[in-house]
Parts: structure tokens; sequence; C-alpha cells
């Protein structure tokens, strides 16, 4: 959704939530969107001022910080939820195209309310608001007596994002016995160099992925499998061969990459620079090549390890 589709208290609604989540250490979820909200400015600002002398944002912070507000303790209950702020900004988005409105925070509210997250009601109640109460009014300054229910849009599926996999007893019980073979018979004694280790975990994640293919399971599944097979994977590589040295991860070399670019920008002429602008996604081209050549290699010189291998 471009801005132009946006009201300004909405903007300043995301933007505050967001910073509040930065000073907490945390990720964006949907109760630092409603501090969001209750700074901005208007009548959902206003339906969420406690009224006496606190702020929401203190409110928040003070359950945060002594855990308070839910089982687990504050940092545990507050954070780490940052794929359903991207859940409630939808419903926003959605409730007021189907309104022919501008999004503003209002519309954000009340997707909160409807999303009702533990964090959300926690800290509703912790301040002393009444959540229908704090609806209506929100449902008032848009103009409607009452609002049906936001609707939600599906969450990231399992395993994406900040969101967890699915835990492993809930795994389709064919696809995981295949992919407990596979873990039992690993090739881990034909690695050579840390590249192989990530050839060998490129290599299981397709086959996890081609294989809930070919079961026709859901985004849930698929993902979660892929997740908690690249896991058991790298757990017994790690235990069986902890001589293997450790490659650099992706973001150690995009970084490294970056710092040289920096270097040679510093003294390459311009006609140069506008060369590398040109050329920017080669590197990543490349790589996929080298990794798709590589894992080629690696398949056929470990054909024998997945011999009877079990179908679903």
């Amino acid at each position: 959704m471009v801005h132009e589709e946006m009201t300004p208290s909405y903007l300043d609604a995301i933007r505050r939530g967001f910073a509040f989540a930065q000073e907490l250490d945390q990720r964006c979820g949907p109760v630092h969107l409603l501090v969001g909200v209750a700074e901005a400015d208007g009548p959902a600002a206003a339906a969420l001022d406690p009224g006496d002398g606190r702020s929401l944002r203190e409110v928040v912070a003070a359950a945060t910080g002594a855990g308070s507000a839910g089982a687990g303790g504050g940092g545990a209950t507050y954070g780490g939820i940052g794929h359903l702020h991207m859940q409630a900004q939808g419903a926003a988005q959605s409730l007021a195209q189907a309104r022919g409105e501008q999004v503003g925070a209002e519309h954000l509210l009340i997707a909160l309310l409807d999303q009702a997250t533990a964090p959300v009601t926690d800290a509703l109640t912790l301040a002393g608001l009444d959540p229908a109460t704090v609806r209506q009014a929100a449902a008032t300054a848009l103009g409607a007596v009452e609002l049906p229910p936001a609707g939600l849009p599906p969450l990231t599926p399992a395993g994406t994002l900040d969101r967890a996999p699915l835990p492993v007893p809930d795994l389709d019980g064919r696809a995981w016995a295949v992919l407990r073979w596979r873990q039992d018979h690993l090739p881990v004694r034909r690695l050579r160099r840390p590249a192989d280790r990530e050839v060998l975990l490129h290599l299981e994640r397709t086959q996890a992925w081609q294989l809930a293919d070919r079961l026709g399971l859901d985004d849930d599944q698929r993902y979660s499998l892929i997740s908690q097979h690249a896991r058991a994977v790298a757990e017994r590589v790690q235990r069986e061969r902890p001589d293997l040295p450790t490659a650099p991860t992706a973001r150690d070399r995009a970084e490294a990459r970056a710092v040289a670019l920096a270097r040679r920008h510093r003294r390459r002429p311009s006609r140069i620079r506008v060369l590398r602008n040109l050329t920017v996604g080669w590197g990543a081209w490349f790589s996929n090549r080298r990794m798709g050549l590589r894992a080629r290699w690696f398949r056929l010189r470990t054909t024998s390890s997945h011999r009877g291998a079990p179908q679903p």
C-alpha cells in the first residue's frame, strides 16, 4: 500500500511502535504498535489514555522489565513475535479498504484489539482499559456505530521469519520418517571442507521441500519440515565432525563484500564505479551457479549413502 493511502496518524503510530520496540531491544510486535497508536494524535490515542497519570508506554515498559504481564516473564511475553505486527497491519489496511477510507490509527487499533494477542490484552488490563470500550471509541471516530471483526490475514508459515516451526510431534509422520532415515544415513564422513557442509545442508533442505511437494503438505508443514530437518542435520554434522572448520555465514560474506566494495569505491574512477553498479547482481548469480555445481558433484560422490531410502 502506498503512503498516499495512509494517514499521518497511521504512519506516526507505526514509526513510534518500531522505535519503542527498538528501545526495549525487541522485535516489533502488536503491543509495541499499541503504544505507537497511544502516542500518535487523534481519537485512537485518546481512547488509550489510562487516565491515572500514567501512559501506556510506562505500563508496557514496566511490565516488560518486571515480567509481570503474562507467564514466562516480560521479555518472553513481549518480544519475539514480530510476524504478528505484519498481520495486524494487513488487517488494518483491509478494514480501511473495505470502507473506502485511508488507513488510519483507528483502523490499526481495531485490528490490534481484534487480533487479541496476550501482550495487548495484558497491557490493556494493567492500564485499566476495557478493550470493548476502546474499540467502540475507535469505531465511533470512524463514524460507525459498530464494526464487524476485522478480517485477519493468514500468518506467515510456521518456520519462516520469526515464527517458530511446528514441533516435531506435530510434523507429518510420513515425511518425518523419511527425513529421520536420511539423518541417520548422512554422508558425514565424506565431508572434506566447510563448503561440503553447506552443500549437504542445501541438498537436505531441497529434499525436504520436494518431499512436502510429493505429499501435498501445506506451508506450515513444508517450512517446519525444512527447518527441523536442517537443524537436525546441522547438529549431527557438528556432533560427528567437530574437526570441520566453520564456514563463514552468508551475512559474513555479504559484509566482507561490502567492505571490499567500499574500499574500491574510494580509489576507482567514476566509469569503473558505473560498471560495478551495472554488474552488482553478478556475484549472487555466480554464487548460486557454484552452489548448484557443487551440489551435483557432491550428490554423485555420495549416491550410495541413500540407497534403500524409504518412500512416504
